[in-house]
């Protein structure tokens, strides 16, 4: 009987406690064995930085709870009748429901993101816990290297960990989420002050912002949304003012559910002027047969990983450049009571949204702009958008809501910059994360596939398309049990 395989996956939030949920299930399905040692330092598989336990309640999920795809749960297509309702079904046996008043928007629950953290531990943590074919171990430390590993069974990987642990693995499957916030090179130089917040998700990082502090926020995205959902919840009277380049902020989720109708991918359009033109006509086409824009996102939505891989990468990185923030703002839709109070901030003059490009930023300066003492400022130059003038203006504290630093993630993480250097992968040409082929294999840096290297969620959206929302990760973390599963005797082919 063939020794059960061994994996390594390194990080547990939605990727990588899919991933082994799924190997859980296909142990339990066909007695498919394996050993899996789930890597990551914080106490709560599966709810990573995005619902970490003991945030903030007022950030909250920006789908409906009946809607929450969950990584405990079945595959999709193979869930019994009320068990895609998992997630809502928790809400109302655990209280969750009944006690949170603030949490309902048009008839439904959208909770804060801990408590669906609290369920994906619960859940997680019985499923790792039964006895089966399949053992799941939660390590909880950080990968910090690894080697490629030949022996005569096979390639495989060491793991080291930061607390001196060796693990040997037959596949490595890389799940570490988005890079953590990097300020943007103009702010560069505000690196360390003490009223720059440049994480955000930082334990305690507004903590420094007094109520009254003018307080500029860098970035519009949903992040800002949270920001101001923290500060003004904390009695904040002082100036709110949020930058960035398109002052697009995220649309409100609208109350109903939306459905896919339209198929774009029957014939892929080969560029993204093409692809704007044809969702612009489909939107309008929806309205005319009494649909919102939303089902045509959602088809978008569904569709985006075969519209990604079939754009030619020139136009990939067009549509970073230029279509990339609109994107975001519709498809990453705020929770209706976060949208509803950053509305209601900017009607009543809490909070302005300004659309702009950063030139320039002084430290501890005065109203001019000339360093001061100690005591002074942060004075901020940029030009608006549309115009060539520019303009300056001081603030108290600054927040950096940019979202990820996709451009030091290799630099930072020092099990990337491991497997870079050992030429076992690459950046993507976007430089979003690490280049995967369909499989969501590694490509090494010769571009050829590394069989028992995977990657899942975030980082491989440069290669893959939209990879972020639990919905999109969990098709991806199923598939990659699926993959390794396939050796069933727990040996891996060499790579090329």
């Amino acid at each position: 009987m063939p020794r059960p395989l061994r994996v390594v996956i390194v990080g547990a939030g939605v990727s990588g406690s899919g991933v082994a949920a799924g190997l859980v299930r296909a142990g339990a399905a066909s007695g498919f064995s394996a050993e899996v040692e789930l890597v990551d330092p914080r106490p709560s598989p599966g709810a990573g930085l995005t619902y970490a336990p003991g945030g903030d309640p007022r950030h909250r999920v920006n789908v409906p709870s009946i809607r929450m795809a969950a990584v405990a749960g079945p595959p999709a297509g193979e869930a019994k009748e009320g068990e895609e309702e998992d997630f809502h079904r928790w809400c109302l046996e655990s209280g969750v429901l009944e006690a949170d008043l603030a949490g309902w928007a048009d008839g439904l629950h959208y909770p804060a993101r801990s408590v669906f953290g609290r369920y994906l531990d619960e859940r997680l943590r019985a499923l790792f816990s039964a006895a089966g074919p399949v053992r799941v171990t939660h390590r909880r430390d950080r990968a910090v290297a690894a080697r490629r590993l030949e022996s005569a069974r096979g390639a495989g990987f060491v793991v080291e960990l930061a607390g001196g642990r060796m693990l040997e693995a037959d596949a490595l499957v890389l799940c570490t989420g988005n890079p953590g916030p990097e300020l943007p090179g103009v702010l560069a130089g505000l690196a360390g002050h003490k009223r720059v917040v440049a994480d955000p998700w930082a334990p305690g990082a507004l903590d420094p912002i007094g109520r009254t502090d003018r307080v500029l926020i860098v970035g519009t995205g949903l992040t800002m949304g949270d920001v101001v959902s923290t500060l003004l919840g904390r009695g904040h009277r002082g100036p709110l003012t949020a930058l960035s380049r398109h002052g697009l902020v995220p649309r409100s989720r609208p109350a109903g559910h939306a459905d896919s109708w339209t198929d774009f991918t029957a014939d892929p359009p080969a560029g993204v002027r093409d692809l704007l033109r044809r969702v612009r006509a489909a939107v309008a086409d929806a309205g005319r047969q009494g649909r919102p824009w939303t089902d045509v996102l959602e088809s978008l939505r569904l569709q985006n990983g075969a519209l990604w891989t079939a754009l030619p990468i020139e136009e990939r990185r067009r549509f970073q450049r230029h279509l990339r923030p609109w994107w975001d703002a519709h498809r990453f839709q705020a929770a209706p009571q976060v949208a509803r109070l950053v509305a209601s901030a900017q009607t009543d003059g809490r909070l302005s949204v300004l659309a702009g490009r950063l030139v320039g930023a002084n430290a501890d300066a005065d109203s001019s702009g000339t360093r001061g003492d100690e005591g002074g400022g942060l004075w901020v130059l940029y030009r608006p958008r549309g115009g060539d003038a520019l303009t300056g203006r001081t603030y108290d504290a600054l927040v950096n809501c940019t979202g990820a630093g996709h451009g030091a993630s290799f630099g930072r993480n020092p099990l990337l910059a491991a497997l870079t250097a050992q030429g076992l992968i690459r950046p993507d040409p976007l430089g979003l994360g690490v280049e995967v082929d369909r499989q969501r294999r590694a490509l090494d840096a010769g571009g050829r596939p590394v069989t028992s290297l995977f990657v899942v969620g975030p980082p491989t959206r440069g290669s893959l398309g939209e990879v972020t929302g639990s919905s999109e990760i969990v098709p991806h973390a199923l598939a990659v049990a699926g993959a390794l599963t396939a050796w069933r005797h727990g040996m891996f082919p060499r790579s090329p």
